[in-house]
């Protein structure tokens, strides 16, 4: 009993000091995508290097590419971190369904008001990636696809509740959601000063209430509204 207890000890020493190697490795690529971020968002993917990712998080360029491979890796990781937090807002957003999926949008606002080194991050990187050539053009398209499908869906399931008009093609409205949405942000991002990001999309969603709704919507509280004279 003794031997066979002993005879496990190295074995079950082995499978900590692993699970702990990986558990400081994920730590180190988390510091790292952080720290890339905020280079990118800075200088664009092509006006950073590699070196001053490195020792922004104080490693070498060897160890920053054990990590992921390469500069594109790193870019890559870097998007997907980002894209993984967007689209998992859009879908809790988009759960709630019908109207009030349209009244939670300026969620969105808030969220990227309060992280604005992110919000920048992302155009920047869509604008490096426009070209079919280029290193993430397809991750920008498929991303955009998957969004598109989910604002889509949140259409169609409010007209299927007979909230939203039956009239409108999800498709071409969710096109528009987004390009409304991506270019109130690109104005605010360049003149942050004369576009308030917060109330153009609390503005905009109350457009798309009054667009959408199957009937006439009451003004919400906090809704401007000239009062008729009696």
């Amino acid at each position: 009993m003794t031997e066979n207890s002993d005879a496990r000890k190295p074995t079950v020493g082995r499978a900590r000091a692993a699970k702990a190697a990986t558990a400081k490795g994920a730590e180190r690529r988390r510091e790292i995508v952080a720290a890339a971020s905020e280079l990118f968002a800075r200088a664009g993917f092509r006006g950073t290097g590699m070196t001053e990712v490195a020792q922004r998080v104080g490693i070498t360029e060897p160890g920053l590419l054990y990590h992921f491979g390469s500069k594109q890796g790193l870019l890559r990781a870097v998007v997907e971190h980002r894209d993984l937090q967007s689209q998992a807002f859009a879908r809790d957003i988009a759960e709630v369904g019908g109207l009030q999926a349209l009244r939670e949008m300026p969620a969105f606002a808030h969220r990227n008001r309060d992280q604005p080194g992110l919000a920048k991050l992302f155009a920047v990187l869509l604008a490096e990636n426009l070209d079919p050539g280029d290193p993430e053009h397809d991750f920008f398209v498929r991303r955009y696809r998957d969004m598109r499908a989910v604002v889509a869906e949140m259409i169609r399931d409010g007209q299927h509740g007979g909230e939203m008009r039956p009239d409108v093609d999800p498709e071409l409205k969710a096109i528009e959601i987004l390009a409304t949405l991506d270019g109130i942000a690109s104005q605010w991002l360049l003149d942050p000063e004369m576009v308030d990001l917060v109330v153009c999309i609390e503005e905009y969603s109350r457009t798309l209430i009054r667009d959408l709704a199957a009937d006439t919507e009451p003004v919400t509280a906090g809704t401007p509204e000239e009062e008729v004279q009696g």
